[in-house]
């Protein structure tokens, strides 16, 4: 039988449309297997790196500030304030009036609340003003507690807790998802609360290192490791390489602490001293300081 040359070209046209068929197929088949291979990493990164109290995991761990985000702002990263709201607002408004013609973007390095007088007011003011802040250690442990109560009502609070439930579901949410870094790749800075390890990629550190870390201990193979505490090792900030600047917190006893690469902008306010920030462009770094109006915790 002889086909016609109509019939010879609708049967190439069904022969190449089940080949191109087969290939999509192929073609969806391999995404698909790639996207859940990398939505199936994502989670095991997420669970492998759990926070100290096993706390949920922010949407944004680690928070990318890009020149859309800061408009050219004047950036002004604030030491911990933990809960001194009137030193807070003074710092903010010496900034102001340092820089009367430019808008000032707040960036905190964490423990925002407890140990000082107002916790509560603090977190509902910063909730009122454009800024971008880091979780502390303090701010988890206050998390951890609102939850805990939230899941069980006869929840017995410490004592020193006993303002927490006097947060509402916003201010919750706040904490919940607060990053433990930000990172401003126009002005090579990073903030965390405590510190980070040398040689590590921000999405690969230890959370609770992130927010409770002081000192680096090195071992005989060259190996560093992460320490709370400051009687063993050396200041964590001594041995970050660069390029990026580090700001961060959390190590009231050095209070300020400037390093090559790496600026420690806890002061100790809620201890009497100062509550300080640092007006950062790309050539220059200038400090704001504002003194406490009291000793609100003793070391």
């Amino acid at each position: 039988m002889i086909c016609s040359s109509a019939a010879r070209s609708r049967i190439k046209i069904c022969f190449v449309s089940v080949i191109m068929a087969a290939l999509l197929a192929n073609i969806v088949g391999l995404v698909s297997r790639l996207l859940t291979s990398h939505s199936q990493r994502s989670v095991l990164s997420h669970q492998s790196r759990t926070s100290k109290y096993k706390l949920p995991y922010p949407e944004t761990p680690h928070l990318v500030l890009n020149e859309d985000a800061i408009r050219g702002r004047k950036v002004l990263i604030v030491g911990d304030v933990h809960g001194c709201l009137r030193e807070m607002e003074e710092l903010l408004q010496e900034a102001k009036s340092k820089f009367p013609d430019q808008e000032i973007l707040p960036i905190f390095v964490g423990d925002l609340l407890s140990k000082g007088p107002f916790p509560v007011e603090t977190l509902k003011k910063l909730q009122k003003i454009e800024h971008y802040a880091v979780r502390g250690n303090h701010d988890e442990a206050v998390l951890r507690q609102a939850l805990s109560l939230k899941k069980e009502k006869l929840y017995q609070l410490p004592p020193k807790y006993s303002w927490v439930p006097n947060l509402s579901d916003d201010d919750i949410g706040y904490l919940r998802e607060l990053p433990y870094t930000i990172s401003i790749p126009s002005l090579s800075v990073i903030i965390v609360h405590a510190g980070l390890v040398p040689g590590i990629p921000l999405t690969e550190q230890e959370l609770t290192n992130m927010i409770i870390m002081r000192n680096l201990v090195k071992s005989r193979e060259g190996t560093l490791s992460a320490a709370e505490l400051t009687n063993e090792g050396e200041a964590w900030a001594s041995f970050w390489p660069g390029p990026d600047h580090v700001y961060f917190g959390h190590d009231a006893r050095r209070k300020l602490q400037k390093h090559a690469h790496a600026t420690g902008l806890d002061t100790g306010c809620v201890y009497g001293n100062q509550l300080t920030g640092a007006v950062v462009t790309k050539d220059s770094t200038e400090l704001i300081h504002v003194k406490a109006k009291q000793v609100y915790k003793e070391t």
